[in-house]
């Protein structure tokens, strides 16, 4: 899996791609991306009879993947074969069948073609208002900025899939409700995450595992709106309690030798633009820290994450060059890019890529690299012998850039970012993911 689809429009798919036209999730209906690999039983077989059909017959409000789960995702059959569909226009009669709609529980991702028998599974699933995992996070209520479209999209140009040069403009919104993330082992709920995956898939063009998601962990970005008012006249106030919507996650891989910190990120589509993308990015590099690894996100990342990316590590970066003191005497204050990435917990690669784009930087020649205090530990201890404070340091000379904290908040300004962090540290559960030293695990 790889990093991607967090906000914003997808690209570069073709109409034969698709399996499935539409999803209904929960109340919402929206359009699908990229083909999915349902099974036969969702998908029908190669003639397409009922690939076509709004409720076709034999749809199971299930989800649990069989023999069948592992096609192609091409909805299985040729061209010569689609040309029986029904309801199909002159230009799908060339196409391989698609699923009109596919039906999806909001709750546990389970799905069907079949309306009647979803209907029935939602209600049921709703009124146990489960949900898998465990909560980690809830987000401090407020204000927050996001970006909103000024106005209608322009119309995409013929043969193109997505529309480009809409002017966005900043909004401040307030949150309502309760907004959280809840930590899902793939070991432990196998057949939800899943089912999550699959839905996923609809929305991410690389995404690749589906099956096998016992390696993974699995964090769920979850809002819940505030309980509506009571009615004041009534002799016994009865409070229905709201109903959690899961709007998007990512997954992280339990055991990652590149240390990845996350491997898929998705919003769903009716919450996209919101800002909630960055708040899922800024919660697995808190998770990182934490736990004491450097990470980022697994390479390579798509187009749409890459630009979602570079948009957080700036805002990151941007921030913590606007925190840094000035020196003594108005002298210019230096650091490296090691220290930016201690500071900020993102791979010094991806501080450098960022820092390009910001193009804030300009060329101020060459320079001694900055000495680094050795740390106690990589010394050998207190103990261990430290050369006198007079003796003299070689270091190489080496090029370097000078960025001025006027041109950071200048591009801050032009580029809509808001310095707040995307994710508290605070709103954690106390102790989760906090890595323990050797004294605590001795007195444990």
């Amino acid at each position: 899996m790889r990093a991607s689809g967090h906000g914003g429009s997808r690209a570069g798919t073709t109409e034969t791609d698709r399996n499935i036209d539409k999803v209904v999730l929960g109340n919402v209906i929206f359009r699908a991306w990229y083909p999915s690999y349902y099974g036969k039983e969702v998908l029908g077989d190669a003639s397409g009879a009922n690939s076509t059909t709004k409720g076709g017959k034999g749809g199971k409000s299930g989800g649990k993947p069989g023999a069948g789960s592992k096609a192609n995702g091409d909805a299985g059959g040729s061209k010569d074969d689609a040309t029986g569909a029904k309801g199909q226009g002159k230009r799908d009669r060339d196409n391989p069948p698609m699923l009109d709609r596919l039906y999806v529980c909001p709750c546990c991702f389970k799905y069907s073609k079949e309306l009647v028998s979803w209907l029935e599974h939602v209600r049921v699933c709703e009124r146990q208002r489960f949900i898998p995992g465990n909560k980690i996070y809830v987000h401090p209520k407020g204000r927050r900025m996001v970006l909103v479209p000024s106005g209608p999209a322009p119309k995409p140009a013929r043969g193109k899939r997505a529309s480009g040069g809409q002017k966005m403009v900043e909004e401040v919104v307030h949150d309502e409700g309760e907004w959280s993330i809840w930590e899902v082992d793939g070991e432990k709920d196998v057949l939800f995450c899943q089912n999550l995956s699959l839905f996923a898939k609809l929305f991410l063009d690389n995404k690749s595992v589906f099956f096998d998601v016992t390696g993974f962990n699995y964090f769920l970005l979850v809002h819940t709106p505030p309980a509506p008012p009571t009615d004041p006249n009534a002799e016994v106030a009865e409070i229905a309690p709201a109903r959690s919507q899961i709007v998007g996650f990512f997954s992280k891989e339990k055991m990652s030798w590149d240390n990845n910190n996350l491997a898929c990120i998705l919003i769903f589509p009716p919450w996209q633009r919101k800002g909630l993308g960055a708040l899922l990015m800024g919660a697995s590099y808190e998770i990182s820290r934490r736990e004491g690894i450097m990470g980022g996100p697994e390479k390579p990342i798509s187009d749409l994450g890459k630009k979602g990316y570079k948009r957080f590590w700036a805002g990151e970066i941007a921030r913590w060059l606007l925190t840094l003191p000035p020196s003594a005497a108005g002298e210019e204050t230096v650091v490296d890019v090691n220290e930016c990435s201690q500071a900020t917990w993102i791979a010094p690669d991806d501080c450098l890529l960022a820092l390009r784009e910001m193009s804030v930087a300009e060329d101020a020649g060459k320079g001694p690299s900055r000495v680094r205090e050795p740390k106690a530990e990589e010394i050998g201890g207190p103990a261990a012998v430290v050369a006198p404070a007079a003796a003299v340091v070689e270091t190489a000379e080496v090029p370097r850039v000078r960025i001025s904290q006027q041109a950071v908040r200048a591009w801050v300004a032009r580029n809509g970012i808001s310095l707040e962090k995307t994710c508290d540290p605070n709103g954690f559960v106390e102790g989760y993911a906090v890595k323990q030293t050797e004294e605590e695990e001795v007195a444990v």
